[in-house]
């Protein structure tokens, strides 16, 4: 497992890297979308089994915001996305009531598909056509990334208390501890590298709250596994599960580090 989990990385790692930095806006737009697909399509299974119809409609009005995002090249074009995914999921479900035991549940676990995993996702998209654009999705990335595995060798080698064993059994506070040192850690190595211009005021503290918020992100994923008796969202990465598995802290910190960018680009705040 542990094995699998470092060739996974060795091989996916300089891919993903390669795909961001030279493939252009084009690929990268592309590979936001197919991700985004996996993820819904993985979420779906895990919520509604596997319902065909189901997969189809969740996978496709989920999308909405994504598409949104990537075609309209802006973030003005999300919030009308996400009204027309809730607009598909209520008439789905108006016209299919009597299938669901719990109808009102049923219909907001659907739309949690655009509202949580697309409106997400749509951010990674966003971040790359900021200034700078390849460069913070790769802080993300590499912040996101580096913190996991400072969370998972930390809690490894040292962990004796539990974070959120009803959660996630395997956490630990001492793992937690760890990740966010290796945020840290990271940032500073991204800054000396590529933002060496901005302004380390910024970048340290944007880190830690990104690392912060990848945690809860990683621990809400934990929740939708657990609530529905699944280990792992898919097998498709081996050592690491599904690609929402992989992503699911990435997911909730980049409409966090998006924001914080736009405000500090519209603030002056990046700059020494």
């Amino acid at each position: 497992m542990h094995r699998d989990r470092i060739l996974t990385a060795l091989v996916a790692g300089p891919l993903l890297f390669i795909l961001l930095w030279w493939g252009g806006k084009g690929i990268f737009g592309a590979l936001v979308i197919a991700g985004s697909a996996v993820c819904l399509y993985e979420y779906y299974r895990i919520t509604f089994s596997n319902k065909i119809s189901i997969l189809i409609l969740g996978v496709a009005s989920g999308l909405l915001p994504v598409l949104g995002a990537v075609f309209g090249n802006s973030s003005e074009y999300v919030l009308p996305a996400l009204a027309l995914a809730l607009f598909v999921s209520g008439l789905y479900f108006i016209l299919t009531f009597k299938q669901w035991e719990n109808g009102a549940q049923d219909l907001f676990l659907f739309y949690a598909g655009a509202s949580y995993v697309s409106f997400c996702l749509a951010h990674v998209w966003l971040l790359r056509v900021l200034p700078n654009g390849k460069a913070w999705v790769l802080f993300l990335l590499l912040v996101i990334f580096s913190g996991d595995a400072g969370a998972y060798y930390v809690g490894r080698a040292i962990g004796k208390h539990k974070l959120r064993p009803d959660v996630s059994s395997g956490k630990t506070v001492e793992g937690a501890v760890g990740g966010l040192a290796a945020n840290i850690l990271m940032a500073l190595m991204v800054w000396f590298g590529l933002f060496k211009y901005f302004d380390p005021r910024f970048i340290l503290p944007t880190a830690l709250i990104v690392g912060m918020v990848g945690q809860v992100g990683d621990l809400m994923e934990s929740i939708v596994k657990r609530s529905f008796g699944v280990k792992d969202s898919s097998n498709i990465l081996p050592g690491h599960g599904g690609v929402f598995d992989r992503v699911d802290a990435v997911m909730l910190a980049a409409p966090f580090l998006y924001w914080i960018i736009y405000f500090g680009y519209q603030q002056g705040w990046l700059v020494r």
